[in-house]
């Protein structure tokens, strides 16, 4: 048996020599992971630190960049490993980058939704707390996410809408905006007088706190319809004083109608009763 040879013709010395001399490069290429991995993790974290502090700074959008160049770091740190122990990698990159475009092709339905969900963050065409209408449905925003905006209705009723839908679609911010105008049509009788029943209108929304005064009140006719003079009343407010205005309102107008001696004209059905002569027809 010769020297540095066991029982099964192996040579342990030239294994350990072996070793040896691949030892510097495991130990270079252990430390790029370690130092890589490090550097990614605090990297990840300054950036999503400092997006975080910017004005309208979204925290959903800073994690998901930060997370973006986290595993990008970790990627380049993985091959640049792997090249200093000697294997080629040109062929793992290739792989990475077919396996990539394969992804976004099979991904491609939830890829749009990640890219809408980005312009969304960024733009900002609702918020959290808003009441808006995506896509025909109408709800108030719970979160917006990177993939999906979650919504609950006022019935308590919770929808989730793919962020494509609201980038690629019509979004109605119902409190985008603070001033709101509130349009409601109330009809009077045709023998009535026009300019009272405006008069008692308009001063019954005026008398409501919650009414701007400025622009005030505002009724004319808008139809004339088969049994009634209808008159559109326009008044604005603060879009959080606009859903109880329009159930409220209507009641002072009714009253200030009633104590201006406007009528109200509602359907009446006249039903005529016909009698027919029991006696028959003298002959002539």
């Amino acid at each position: 048996m010769g020297e540095g040879m066991d029982g099964l013709g192996i040579d342990i010395s030239a294994i350990g020599q072996s070793l040896l001399a691949r030892a510097p490069g495991v130990l270079f290429a252990l430390a790029i992971f370690v130092i890589g991995r490090w550097l990614s993790g605090r990297i990840a974290w300054g950036l999503e630190t400092g997006f975080n502090k910017a004005p309208n700074a979204d925290a959903s959008l800073s994690r998901f960049f930060a997370s973006l160049v986290r595993y990008a770091i970790l990627l380049v740190t993985v091959i640049a490993a792997l090249t200093v122990l000697g294997i080629n990698t040109s062929s793992l990159s290739g792989m990475i980058l077919g396996l990539g475009v394969a992804m976004a092709f099979i991904l491609k339905d939830s890829l749009s939704d990640v890219a809408a969900g980005v312009m969304l963050m960024i733009f900002r065409p609702y918020n959290v707390g808003d009441e808006v209408e995506i896509d025909g449905t109408k709800g108030v925003v719970q979160t917006l996410a990177i993939t999906a905006t979650r919504m609950k209705t006022r019935n308590n009723i919770e929808i989730i809408v793919q962020n494509s839908k609201a980038w690629g679609g019509v979004v109605r911010n119902h409190n985008a905006l603070e001033k709101r105008r509130l349009d409601m049509v109330f009809g009077i009788s045709y023998d009535a007088d026009i300019d009272t029943a405006i008069k008692a209108m308009t001063s019954a929304a005026a008398a409501d706190p919650r009414i701007y005064k400025d622009p005030a009140p505002w009724a004319k006719v808008v139809n004339l319809g088969e049994s009634s003079v209808d008159i559109e009343l326009r008044v604005w407010s603060d879009y959080n004083d606009l859903r109880n205005i329009k159930v409220d309102i209507s009641q002072p107008v009714k009253a200030a109608l009633d104590a201006a001696g406007i009528g109200i004209p509602y359907p009446h059905e006249v039903v005529v009763k016909q009698t027919t002569n029991k006696h028959k027809p003298v002959a002539a």
